[in-house]
């Protein structure tokens, strides 16, 4: 399996729209950069205006969903890495979520996410959202998926 991990890992990075269900405006996260056991890294860049921005400030929930598309994302590309067919799957619950200031529309941030915990189709994910060295987000969320 390590050969095949690796065929795998040799075609990141790749473009979140491959992998999500997802289309503008809806879309946040653009591409997945790194993939290793339950771990994930993407990458975007903060909006100036639309459906995340109000009054000039990005919406809490604009993290959250980053994080939210970021786990939904490597679950796609697993998937695809798998010669599977892409599931449904959905964010259930935020178990805890702090957004910091710092946030600057233009900058290309980093989603890293890491699944802590299965249980049947409902999986913990811890998530952060980093502009180079300062942390802009922090959260766990609950996501449910379609494991049929």
């Amino acid at each position: 399996m390590k050969d095949a991990e690796d065929t795998f890992k040799k075609i990141l990075p790749v473009d979140a729209a491959s992998f999500l269900p997802h289309r503008p405006p809806m879309l946040f996260v653009e591409r997945l950069l790194e993939r290793y056991g339950d771990s994930a890294v993407a990458e975007t860049t903060l909006p100036a205006s639309g459906i995340a921005v109000n009054d000039g400030q990005l919406l809490p929930e604009y993290f959250i969903e980053l994080i939210a598309q970021t786990a939904a994302l490597a679950n796609g590309y697993d998937l695809y890495c798998e010669n599977k067919k892409a599931t449904d799957g959905m964010l259930v619950s935020i178990d805890s979520f702090s957004v910091y200031d710092g946030a600057c529309a233009g900058a290309v941030v980093r989603i890293e996410t890491s699944k802590t915990f299965s249980y049947g189709p409902v999986n913990v994910i811890q998530g952060a959202v980093w502009a180079g060295d300062l942390q802009l987000a922090q959260g766990v969320i609950k996501v449910w998926e379609n494991v049929e």
